[in-house]
């Protein structure tokens, strides 16, 4: 009976234990949030590789993030107001140029074309 009480007591313990290890700041890895749209989005990067990089990716000429353009584009409330018409613009504005220009464009007025589920690259 002596050790069958003993056992419960130390397996107890230990649990209170392992429950405060766990719920301690220190155990907790901070994984940054991410975005999820209303609708999902989708950005090949294969077929992009003829674009420089600076000219979607401003964070690298400015020093100002690193990571998905929605980390930052959301948390700043002046941004996250005009998320959808910066991407638009950015996106469209570049497949209109280029339609323009004569040359190979991406989507302009598909919408299911880009707003579907990405698989992160």
């Amino acid at each position: 009976m002596k050790i069958g009480m003993a056992a419960l007591l130390v397996t107890s313990v230990l649990m209170v234990l392992v429950l405060a290890a766990l719920s301690s700041p220190w155990a907790k890895q901070q994984k940054p949030q991410r975005f999820t749209p209303d609708l999902p989005m989708t950005f090949d990067h294969q077929t992009h590789r003829e674009q420089q990089c600076i000219d979607c990716h401003h964070n690298f000429v400015d020093d100002s993030g690193q990571g998905l353009c929605l980390e930052c584009h959301v948390s700043d409330r002046k941004l996250s107001a005009l998320l959808e018409q910066q991407f638009h613009e950015l996106c469209q504005g570049c497949h209109i140029e280029q339609q323009v220009a004569g040359q190979s464009h991406g989507p302009i007025r598909v919408c299911l074309a880009c707003h579907q589920e990405d698989e992160a690259p």
